[in-house]
């Protein structure tokens, strides 16, 4: 005969039951409210990124930068400074067409330089438009029309007369205007050679974090950029300095004297151009042919390629006493034959003396030192022999 059950037993295992269904809805509802918790401070965090196109015409070629950052960020050590989340291009974009193979770092460009584009509005766009499209497609649709597009051209437009630069700025803002960025007539313009130079200063400085909140403890750091055309230094100081070349700056709490010069024609293509004339106006006097090739002393014996000396036309004054062969000083053919000594003369020439013979050289023993002591690491920089020591290790890589 089957004994019956308890019945405290059947009201035990209900009551199990019914506290485990209680858990269980109780578990649902805070992860429920644990993902829409997520949801909105994502959305909070995507609202306050913001984007930021620059596009840098420089003498060599034209590049795009897009920027993602985001300000009053709390528990950053930026301070009120923008904090960058992200830049591109990165190694992602590598297989783009822009992705030129000069660029050997964090470069997406078109070549040549935009000052070359002088009443060649389509030569304007088919620089720029590749570069303004592919910004477009970093950033969200929806962002699009609030970030801020800055056109910033360096020495290539600076070197050019103010007429010729505007035509080209204007063409610039033409196809600016085409595209859905924010933009305004001030952000596209050529900087000066000092705000160039500040601008390096800042980057840097940036990056390395010595703008952060434990900035006084990080001294700021020095700079010496060379570019294709033109070379900048800057530094702070505190001590009394020129007017012309130094200029204050306020980054978060800090205000800043800095230091900054800009050497046009220094660099190093501008440089290399020096040292081609002055290698053929040398080697001419030896032959009496006509060169269609040059030996360079600062190249490697493997070095033979064809070259275009883009800034010979405005040098062939000072380096021609003969101007019968004009022509051939825009395209010849480059052959390394490796001389140390004689780089070491030829790079002297174009820094020092650059109307000088290659055989006949003559260096001021009166280098102008400027001081950069204090707040920055302290330096001294001789602003030609600088040069020249950049000058001969760029050109063993060429």
């Amino acid at each position: 005969m089957e004994v019956p059950k308890s019945p405290s037993k059947y009201k035990r295992i209900a009551n199990h039951k019914l506290l485990i269904k209680f858990g269980l809805v109780i578990l649902v509802m805070l992860l429920l409210f644990l993902g829409f918790y997520l949801e909105s401070e994502t959305g909070k965090l995507n609202a306050s990124s913001s984007y930021t196109v620059v596009v840098d015409c420089g003498s060599t070629g034209t590049r795009v930068n897009v920027y993602e950052w985001m300000v009053g960020v709390e528990g950053t050590s930026k301070g009120n400074l923008p904090v960058l989340l992200h830049s591109y291009p990165d190694n992602t974009t590598r297989k783009s067409s822009l992705w030129k193979g000069s660029c050997q770092y964090h470069c997406m460009q078109t070549q040549p330089g935009l000052h070359n584009f002088v009443n060649d509005s389509l030569g304007v766009r088919q620089a720029l438009e590749p570069l303004i499209v592919w910004a477009e497609q970093v950033v969200p649709r929806e962002m699009r029309g609030n970030t801020p597009a800055f056109v910033l051209a360096t020495a290539g437009l600076r070197g050019l007369p103010r007429e010729d630069a505007d035509r080209v700025l204007g063409d610039i803002e033409a196809v600016v205007k085409g595209h859905s960025f924010m933009m305004s007539k001030s952000w596209i313009r050529v900087l000066s050679g000092k705000e160039e130079a500040y601008y390096g200063w800042v980057a840097l400085n940036y990056k390395m974090g010595t703008f952060d909140d434990n900035y006084p403890k990080s001294p700021t750091l020095g700079l010496v950029d060379i570019g294709g055309s033109s070379l900048q230094i800057v530094a702070e100081i505190d001590v009394a300095g020129d007017d012309v070349h130094v200029m204050k700056s306020r980054l978060g709490s800090m205000e800043h004297r800095i230091m900054a010069y800009s050497l046009p024609a220094f660099g190093l293509n501008k440089a290399f151009d020096r040292t081609v004339l002055m290698l053929r106006n040398n080697q001419s006097e030896e032959r009496t042919a006509s060169i269609s090739e040059l030996r360079h002393p600062c190249l490697v014996s493997t070095y033979v390629q064809n070259y275009t000396c883009h800034s010979c036309s405005g040098l062939a004054s000072i380096y021609e006493k003969n101007h019968s062969h004009a022509s051939e000083l825009y395209s010849l053919r480059l052959t390394g034959e490796p001389n140390w000594e004689q780089c070491k003369e030829l790079a002297i020439g174009a820094a020092m003396n650059s109307s000088s013979k290659v055989s006949h050289l003559t260096v001021s023993k009166n280098c102008q030192a400027s001081s950069f002591s204090g707040t920055g690491n302290g330096i001294i920089i001789c602003l030609h022999c600088s040069f020249l020591i950049l000058l001969i290790h760029a050109l063993q890589f060429l």
